[in-house]
């Protein structure tokens, strides 16, 4: 039996349930699964056990109440936690139940994510990231197995304990691979994801500004949420009070099942990161699903995206308006030809889909 745990993850996550969990079920393992989420949804069948717990619940609880489902479950072979703040659930595991292999699946490093979103003074936020970083590797001993989500262009922070280590990236499944290449003779421009300043949305609403001036059919659709609600209502009212509400369009965020759908509708897909900690250490899931809807693809040059691409992308300067609004157009005169969009339908047909690195995950619970 397989116990899979996530605090902060909706419960249909696409990287845990769609792909992970189903390869498991695939295999026929028994698995429990347990969520912290303000969903009503229950995953349970035949063998998979969901329990879901409401989001208010305090962590410390949740762990507690989740060791307490487990201490008496003779049948647990592996537990594989989603999030840092799991790690005392498996220092209970191994100080009572050894033989249980214990798997930490690290969808990001924590220190890009602290120093680009931390809005304290930068020796508060060192000082932050000391202590977090000292809890979290005290807890190492209790990890058996970790999985990484994206190839590091930094330093491995955990290459130090020694631990078996596998990179799991956020391919896509084949079934997602579109057979249609779009027509649309519109230039229709999509970005799909967290709508925030760091993410360079700002910068895609100027550059598509500029292109505007010369090809006004031009449209943008911005797909997401805001973290921040204060640039939410500032980016709102710059599109106003620039009488370009007719061509940037704001839609609610997606559940991932419809995202298909939305790409390709649209035919050029765009990632404008801005160069900070996060942009140059995680690797954005969208590009791959961007390559799957066969959109012609435009993004800021950097490194976690060009280890995949290196020459069918329309690449930007980061944090540069006018490189990302030449590119934009480059692509809007390209997507005609459509031999960017042929070449990375084939890399994620014969690379990078889920498929071709499904055996390395379910190796970990052989």
């Amino acid at each position: 039996m397989i116990v899979v745990v996530s605090c902060y993850h909706s419960v249909d996550d696409e990287r845990i349930y769609h792909k992970q969990i189903k390869s498991l079920l695939k295999k026929k393992y028994r698995i429990i699964y347990f969520t912290r989420s303000k969903t009503t949804l229950n995953l349970s069948n035949n063998f998979i056990k969901h329990e879901n717990f409401d989001i208010n619940t305090n962590i410390n609880s949740f762990i507690k109440t989740v060791w307490n489902y487990l201490k008496d479950e003779n049948q647990i072979s592996h537990v594989q936690i989603h999030e840092t703040d799991l790690l005392p659930l498996l220092k209970l595991i191994k100080s009572n139940r050894k033989k249980i292999k214990t798997i930490y699946d690290i969808h990001e490093l924590r220190e890009p994510l602290y120093r680009t979103f931390s809005k304290k003074p930068h020796l508060i936020t060192e000082l932050s990231i000391f202590f977090r970083n000292k809890k979290e590797f005290y807890y190492m001993k209790y990890v058996d197995n970790i999985i990484l989500a994206n190839p590091l262009h930094s330093e491995n922070p955990y290459l130090k304990f020694d631990i078996p280590t596998i990179v799991i990236e956020n391919f896509v499944e084949k079934k997602n691979i579109t057979t249609l290449l779009n027509n649309q003779k519109t230039p229709s421009l999509v970005y799909h994801g967290h709508l925030g300043e760091y993410r360079g949305i700002s910068d895609l609403v100027k550059a598509v500004q500029i292109v505007l001036q010369t090809i006004p059919e031009t449209r943008l659709t911005l797909v997401g949420v805001f973290r921040n609600v204060q640039f939410g209502m500032k980016l709102n009212k710059y599109l106003k009070e620039n009488k370009i509400t007719d061509s940037i369009k704001i839609v609610d965020q997606k559940p991932h099942s419809e995202i298909w759908e939305v790409l390709q509708n649209h035919s050029i897909g765009i990632i404008p990161f801005r160069k900070n900690q996060f942009s140059l250490n995680c690797t954005p899931t969208k590009l791959f699903e961007m390559m799957a809807s066969g959109l012609e693809i435009v993004a800021t040059e950097l490194p976690p995206i060009k280890h995949f691409v290196k020459d069918t992308i329309h690449w930007a300067r980061p944090n540069d308006i006018s490189s990302l609004s030449d590119s934009i157009k480059n692509a809007i005169h390209a997507k005609s030809e459509s031999l960017y969009v042929r070449k990375n339908l084939s890399l994620v047909k014969e690379k990078y889909n889920w498929e071709n690195i499904e055996q390395d995950y379910l190796n970990l619970f052989s």
